[in-house]
């Protein structure tokens, strides 16, 4: 977590840090006036002269680390613990909540042209289509995007604490599994285009309906700087809500709606025409499915926002591979592609994984696990995916967990369920030969471990 580089410092001192946070225990001018290498959360990664902020999580509590932080090096201590309180340390009421007011504190310092991206599916991969269109245009030293899916309240503004003052644009991710964290996230780094890639059931057994979920969803755009851009799905049911009543800001819709300000037309061998209020050009991407065609259409809008050629556009999407987990091709063992969709899973993302390997000439085999935190209506969901499935073209369904046993259940003959994923990957081994086999579960699941299984086991 950088937040000074040699050769190119953001100039911050203990002061500025015992200011943004309202450090609450007296502190001499000594101390104040130390400067500090980089911010960490993680004692043993510290480091001279580092700041150690001690972050209180589910399974730990970075105060029980405060005395190695300083045997590391560590040259002050961020704590929320009044009886650990110290000449080295600055006492604060929520150490997690620092991490935003130090990390808003370092924007104003830096001022770059902030890209949020929300949204039930397609967060990660879009802000990784926008961040390879802005590395084509501006270079690698001028953008900085959210590393993986660091998008939470503690993810957020780790990312932000590798800003350096070479870097002129940033992409955010901004996730949520819980009420008004959106709101939490854009008020740290309000941004300049913010992008909703869609409204689906991702976590809805904390919202109960897809509507509480969009209003969530909306506190990107009501928190975009004055003269901002908000950038819409003009193929969701929802897009007239997400963009009613939104004063100063520029709309600009995308979609495969022929009325959306960005949308596209399918060619033949997997090129894209991609179509845009002043110009259009074509697109061979590594990224599969129709749903990742919607994600590069987001993209664009940022880009044309920005006013970036389009020949730089396509260069930034035609170079990008797919993101870790997220219809990831895999060549596998006894002739076999594996689609790995193992990153997580919902009724949407499902869906649209199915309508992938639908694509695919030849044997079919789909490989699931249970979608976690839909809530009361979790059985329900799994039901409907059952009868989508029916209708796909799917050779061999075989499942994993508790709801995708009732899920097997409503298939035909030849579809299996299985007490664990040893068992599930010995029979597989009898069946894969010359398929394509898409994996996917909620992460929850980890999935993940049954791709492995395929790829790297020789016969």
């Amino acid at each position: 977590m950088i937040l000074l580089k040699k050769g190119l410092k953001i100039n911050f001192s203990i002061k500025d840090i015992y200011q943004a946070t309202s450090g609450g225990n007296p502190v001499d001018n000594d101390f104040l006036n130390r400067k500090f290498n980089k911010i960490k959360i993680n004692s043993q990664k510290i480091k001279k002269d580092d700041l150690f902020i001690a972050i209180k999580g589910l399974n730990f509590d970075g105060h029980d680390f405060i005395d190695e932080a300083f045997t590391n090096g560590a040259v002050a201590a961020l704590i929320s613990d009044k009886k650990r309180v110290s000449s080295n340390t600055i006492l604060v009421n929520d150490t997690k909540k620092s991490l935003g007011d130090i990390a808003t504190l370092i924007l104003k310092k830096t001022s770059p042209f902030i890209t949020a991206i929300t949204g039930s599916n397609g967060k990660t991969t879009t802000k990784e289509i926008i961040n390879s269109i802005l590395v084509s245009n501006f270079g690698q030293n001028k953008t900085l995007a959210t590393q993986g899916n660091f998008n939470n309240d503690i993810g957020l503004p780790l990312t932000i604490f590798n800003l350096n003052k070479t870097h002129t644009h940033l992409t955010l991710e901004m996730g949520m599994n819980h009420a008004n964290e959106i709101d939490y996230l854009a008020k740290i780094a309000p941004p300049n285009i913010a992008v909703i890639t869609n409204i689906g059931e991702a976590h809805i057994e904390n919202f109960k309906s897809r509507e509480a979920i969009a209003t969530e969803k909306k506190d990107i755009l009501i928190n975009l700087k004055k003269n901002g851009a908000a950038i819409l799905p003009k193929d969701s049911d929802f897009f007239n809500f997400l963009a009613k009543d939104l004063k100063n800001i520029k709309i600009l819709s995308f979609g495969m709606n022929k009325e959306a300000d960005i949308t596209c037309k399918i060619l033949d061998k997997g090129k894209v025409l991609i179509k845009a209020p002043h110009y259009n050009f074509e697109i061979k991407s590594k990224l599969l499915g129709h749903d990742n065609i919607s994600n590069i259409l987001a993209a664009v809008a940022c880009a044309n926002i920005l006013n970036i050629h389009p020949m730089k556009i396509k260069e930034g999407i035609e170079k990008l591979n797919p993101p870790p987990g997220r219809l990831e091709l895999k060549e596998g063992i006894k002739n076999t592609t594996i689609i790995d969709d193992t990153y997580n899973a919902n009724p949407s993302s499902f869906q649209l994984a199915i309508d992938v390997l639908n694509e695919f000439e030849g044997k079919k085999i789909l490989v699931i696990g249970d979608m976690a935190e839909l809530g009361e209506n979790s059985l329900n969901y799994h039901q409907d995916l059952a009868r989508s499935i029916k209708e796909a073209k799917i050779d061999i369904c075989l499942g994993i967990g508790q709801y995708s046993r009732e899920l097997i259940k409503l298939l035909g003959e030849g579809d299996s369920w299985f007490k664990s994923k040893e068992l599930l990957v010995k029979y597989l081994y009898t069946c894969m030969k010359n398929s394509t086999i898409l994996v996917k579960g909620s992460r929850s699941m980890k999935m993940e471990e049954v791709v492995k299984k395929l790829i790297k086991i020789v016969e």
